[in-house]
């Protein structure tokens, strides 16, 4: 019989797949279609911070093993920030058409407010989600990475309101530090 921690996150988790296997597939086109493919190190930069993030947010459910009883806003909250990790991955995720040139930096100055306020969003869920931590044994996880979380603020909306290019890739590789920092404080031992 499932736990409903096993129920609840099983479903989290198939969203975290799809999102990671949509991203994926989006990449192995564009492998396939490279001799027509404009590189973009910008969009490189969101596609691994994607991954990153449904990668480390995956690892972080563990931490939530420890509850016994999901009610439906906990439930809710965990899902609408699953789903908004699903919808990052497709924002980085350009379809590669069977014809015709690629131009990923098109794509991703196209896409960049769209993806930067899916980030905005991802860190304003986390804030409800980790309300969740409050009923763990650990509920100091709570303050912890809330703490953490909240300077993602800084390169997120960074990137969202500028449109320089030193910018954006300041942003995505703040961002990329601090999510890897995230993931290995948080998530570096599951127990």
């Amino acid at each position: 019989m499932m736990t409903a921690f096993e129920h609840v996150t099983a479903l989290f988790s198939f969203v975290y797949a799809l999102a990671l296997t949509h991203l994926l597939a989006r990449i192995a086109e564009l492998i396939v279609a490279r001799d027509r493919v404009k590189f973009s190190g910008l969009l490189a930069l969101g596609m691994i911070n994607a991954i990153l993030v449904v990668f480390a947010n995956w690892l972080s459910l563990w931490d939530l093993h420890a509850i016994t009883s999901w009610n439906l806003a906990s439930s809710s909250v965990q899902f609408l920030f699953a789903i908004n990790v699903f919808l990052i991955c497709v924002l980085v995720g350009p379809k590669a058409h069977d014809d015709g040139p690629i131009d990923l930096e098109d794509f991703f100055w196209r896409q960049r407010p769209y993806f930067y306020g899916a980030l905005v969003a991802c860190a304003v869920l986390s804030l409800f989600a980790n309300l969740d931590y409050l009923k763990t044994a650990n509920a100091a996880l709570f303050l912890k990475e809330n703490l953490t979380v909240l300077p993602m603020f800084i390169p997120t909306l960074t990137a969202l309101v500028s449109r320089k290019r030193w910018v954006q890739w300041a942003a995505g590789l703040c961002y990329l530090a601090m999510v890897l920092g995230y993931t290995i404080a948080f998530c570096g031992t599951l127990s």
